[in-house]
């Protein structure tokens, strides 16, 4: 089902692709309704709606004109994540008969278990991507609310939120990871990338 404002789409049931948490907290304090009469206000304190990342590239641009499956990949370190299947599909020879096959996420526990063999190289280290930002219970709280971040298995896609110990901890690993292209105080020929950087230090900031 596809939400509308003033007959602009803002997103699809409760993921609001092309509005950002900023924008739906100025409409809640104007008292303003989307085009279904649902207040603003609402989405806020319903525990379930994710609005879209305000990665700093696309400020000011329209969101709309954006791809609604945006996200920032980074690595978390040795917090726990959570998993989903994922599918393999699988065909005969020249066609036909296609068998979708469900196994464990390749990050999971349970995949290890099983003994699977893989390239050489493994699945690496866990990465998430940074996918959404939402309004929810504050920890400890019955009744309030503070901004989280919306994050998702780079693999499963398992969507997922963390306590404020493990944020702190996604944090500084990513810090860590993508500290390896920070110029500043190198040779000019250092094989870095300083916007690359720069981009994902405003983004890792943002992790709440």
């Amino acid at each position: 089902m596809g939400q509308y404002y003033k007959g602009k789409k803002i997103g699809t049931c409760e993921n609001m692709y092309y509005m950002t948490l900023r924008e739906a907290q100025t409409l809640a304090g104007m008292g303003v309704q989307d085009d279904d009469q649902i207040p603003f206000s609402d989405y806020l304190k319903d525990g379930v709606t994710r609005f879209r990342f305000p990665f700093p590239n696309e400020e000011g641009k329209d969101l709309l004109s954006l791809k609604h499956d945006t996200s920032f990949i980074l690595p978390v370190g040795d917090v726990e994540v959570n998993h989903d299947r994922i599918c393999i599909s699988n065909e005969l020879n020249g066609g036909g008969h296609n068998v979708n096959i469900f196994i464990p996420c390749l990050y999971s526990k349970e995949f290890k278990d099983m003994g699977i063999k893989t390239s050489n190289a493994g699945v690496g280290e866990q990465m998430l991507g940074v996918k959404f930002q939402g309004m929810r219970l504050k920890e400890g709280s019955t009744i309030e609310f503070e901004e989280k971040t919306i994050f998702e298995c780079s693999r499963c896609g398992q969507q997922q939120r963390f306590g404020s110990s493990d944020i702190e901890k996604i944090k500084a690993r990513a810090t860590e990871y993508y500290k390896v292209y920070d110029m500043t105080g190198k040779n000019p020929r250092y094989d870095g990338d300083q916007e690359k950087f720069n981009n994902a230090m405003k983004i890792i900031n943002l992790l709440k």
